[in-house]
């Protein structure tokens, strides 16, 4: 077992250091750990060193940038996670996916509500969030006998239906006023969660 002792200097780093009797343990003697030793009495300095290193680190990570990651679901953290180190993920990408598009996700903008289309002049703004994707991984045994009997012509009709990635859950409705200031709600306007159907 290591103790912590402070590195020549001033430094405000922590060294191990090992402790009495280490040269016996590297010897191959194991003796047996007695309940008095390495108690913070025994060592009252370096245990004054210890925690005013585990304070300092604490206080380094509550300034960290990423600490607003931890508050983020899953997801999004893994997506940013992949963001910054592309290379990364796009050898997993390659593994699990095999060269197949990226599935059915939610994918999110953010747009003037003019920018909608739909007939509002407003300077309102919103994060527009749709469905993007392949419904290929979610394909059941039953889309790929239809697909195989489509191909061969054994069915009636040639048209078979496909998997499509579509809102399952849409998000509240937004209301807005516009540049005459008429009041407007659009209803099942932006995505929430996304689906193979």
């Amino acid at each position: 077992m290591a103790v912590w002792s402070r590195r020549p200097a001033g430094r405000a780093a922590l060294a191990l250091k090992p402790p009495p009797g280490a040269g016996a343990l590297a010897a191959g003697c194991c003796p047996k750990p007695s309940r008095e030793a390495n108690m913070p009495e025994d060592y009252p300095d370096q245990f004054d060193d210890v925690m005013d290193f585990i304070q300092a680190t604490i206080k380094r990570l509550k300034r960290s940038p990423d600490k607003q990651m931890a508050v983020l679901p899953r997801r999004e953290r893994n997506r940013q996670a992949a963001a910054a180190n592309p290379e990364n993920s796009r050898r997993k990408g390659q593994r699990g996916q095999r060269g197949k598009n990226r599935g059915c996700v939610l994918t999110a903008i953010h747009l003037n509500v003019t920018d909608l289309g739909l007939g509002y002049e407003t300077k309102e703004e919103l994060i527009f969030r749709y469905c993007s994707g392949s419904c290929e991984a979610a394909e059941t045994m039953y889309d790929k006998i239809l697909k195989n009997l489509s191909k061969n012509r054994r069915l009636v009709s040639d048209k078979v239906g496909q998997a499509c990635c579509r809102p399952i859950a849409f998000d509240d409705d937004l209301s807005f006023l516009d540049d005459n200031l008429v009041y407007h709600i659009l209803r099942k306007h932006s995505a929430k969660r996304c689906g193979c159907i």
